[in-house]
């Protein structure tokens, strides 16, 4: 199975980071690298999955939020990589996103059901969230916990939720009602792994009760299956993850579709 990978552009080079490459390959699937400028409709034709990667934030004016705290953003690179997601979205080809990845998808829905901001809401800036740099960690090394619900993340049958060490090296984020967050809204949307740690929450901003830091989710039945991750499961090897979701996506998603079809 041959899974694009979007990769950035500097003044003499397009570049990707090595570990997504051999993340990829690692987990049994093919590799494609797909530059920027390259035709949408070129690049669903040659994959069939997409893997949205990490980078530089997203640029918060493009949905309507004050810039105070994003750093080097892109403008192209986010309309870039916002047309390839919605190209293989309508295509119905599978999208897994880290980090960067998992706020473009979290943004592109808010903007696209701006009713689901009653009870989510993106930020652009969380603290210790970024202990990667801050504590000069290696990339591989986990610096926090995270909730996770097995049978979202893994397509396991467990719907327990357990508790799992990750590493991080954001600062945007995206808050969501803990209460609700196994709501289906107006496509589909469940949390799949979350935090508490850090929370910053201006109380006469218009956040969600019981927020938690959402670190994990899936987006079902808005054309693809969607699952994004904040944290960095390429740099943890996590093959089980990428390989489980690209291999059988469809059978993560199937108990929560049937319940809403009934």
């Amino acid at each position: 199975m041959k899974i694009a990978i979007l990769a950035s552009i500097s003044k003499t080079q397009y570049f990707i980071n090595q570990a997504y490459v051999d993340y990829v390959k690692e987990a049994g699937l093919v590799p494609v690298v797909i530059p920027p400028g390259m035709p949408v409709e070129v690049a669903v034709d040659l994959a069939e999955g997409l893997l949205l990667p990490g980078g530089i934030d997203l640029d918060p004016i493009y949905y309507g939020m004050d810039n105070d705290t994003s750093y080097s953003v892109d403008p192209v690179k986010d309309e870039f990589e916002r047309a390839m997601f919605h190209a293989f979205r309508e295509a119905d080809k599978p999208i897994f996103g880290i980090c960067r990845g998992f706020q473009l998808v979290a943004c592109e829905y808010l903007n696209a059901f701006p009713e689901m901001n009653a009870w989510m809401d993106f930020w652009d800036d969380i603290p210790y969230h970024q202990q990667t740099s801050r504590l000069s960690l290696e990339r591989t090394l986990s610096s926090h916990f995270v909730e996770y619900v097995p049978h979202h993340l893994y397509g396991k049958d467990e719907v327990v939720i357990k508790r799992m060490p990750v590493n991080s090296m954001h600062h945007q984020c995206l808050y969501v009602d803990f209460e609700k967050r196994g709501v289906l809204g107006a496509e589909g949307f469940r949390m799949a792994a979350w935090t508490q740690r850090g929370l910053k929450i201006d109380k006469k901003a218009k956040t969600p009760a019981y927020p938690v830091v959402c670190e994990a989710l899936r987006i079902f039945d808005w054309g693809a299956p969607i699952l994004a991750v904040q944290w960095h499961p390429e740099e943890m090897r996590d093959l089980n993850l990428l390989a489980n979701f690209f291999q059988s996506p469809n059978e993560v998603d199937a108990e929560v579709l049937k319940a809403k079809r009934k």
